[in-house]
């Protein structure tokens, strides 16, 4: 099954997610803006049977700015209309609340490494979120936040940042922590961090790298369970559905 993937950045590949879904079959077809300017009009929905939208730095609603993020709010419609499965992360969760009509803006905190997440009563009818850790830690590196859509069911929430995963329909998921990292992701976002970063959270390095021991396996274990998951929906015929 052939995945499109949109990376917003050089700096958030799909990591363990990637590896998790081709290990399950799926063959990945990576946009990379920075590298490939205007290639989306090549990118049909009809020859891929998901999506999946990453990270990045910018705001999703920079269009003026970086042109593809209109270009991935048109791929999400489209995958969408087509009743194909979709995954979007940080940046991407974000881009997907947009295509369904959600403003994203600044939150009132920047959320910056492991922090602990709780699946609310709609989210545990979820397969994925069955048999999580109970003190499951995700990677968390984002200023902004999101309106949740009001198609949108939320499914995961912390008290840092309230709208941390949701659900649009039974094919769209939108997580708004880095469920794809690896280590040395993690630590190659610290070395390029803004100078901001090391202003206001002194010791940021030296707790996320602490937080690397003790959380990276069962994020790793986590991001697998996803990656099944929603493969097992582009393996399952799906019926049409207005959402």
């Amino acid at each position: 099954m052939d995945i499109l993937v949109v990376q917003n950045s050089t700096l958030d590949p799909i990591g363990v997610l990637g590896n998790h879904l081709v290990h399950r079959g799926a063959q990945l077809f990576t946009w990379l803006p920075e590298t490939q300017t205007n290639p989306a009009n090549g990118f049909a929905e009809s020859n891929y049977a998901g999506l999946v939208v990453l990270g990045g730095p910018m705001n999703a609603h920079e269009d003026e700015k970086f042109p593809h993020l209109q270009q991935t709010v048109n791929l999400i419609h489209q995958f969408h209309a087509a009743n194909k499965p979709i995954m979007g992360i940080c940046l991407g969760a974000q881009l997907v609340a947009r295509a369904f009509g959600s403003q994203v803006y600044p939150h009132h905190v920047p959320e910056l490494g492991f922090s602990p997440l709780r699946v609310i009563e709609a989210g545990t009818q979820e397969p994925w979120l069955q048999n999580i850790p109970e003190n499951l830690h995700l990677m968390q590196w984002h200023f902004d936040t999101f309106d949740l859509p009001t198609q949108a069911t939320l499914l995961m929430t912390n008290d840092i940042c309230s709208h941390q995963a949701y659900r649009i329909g039974s094919t769209v998921y939108g997580f708004q922590f880095h469920l794809e990292v690896t280590p040395d992701m993690v630590l190659s976002w610290l070395a390029a961090k803004q100078d901001w970063i090391d202003t206001h959270h002194p010791g940021l390095d030296q707790q996320i790298k602490s937080q690397l021991q003790v959380y990276a396996q069962s994020s790793d274990q986590f991001a697998e369970a996803v990656a099944q998951y929603w493969l097992d929906l582009i393996s399952t015929p799906i019926l049409s559905e207005i959402s």
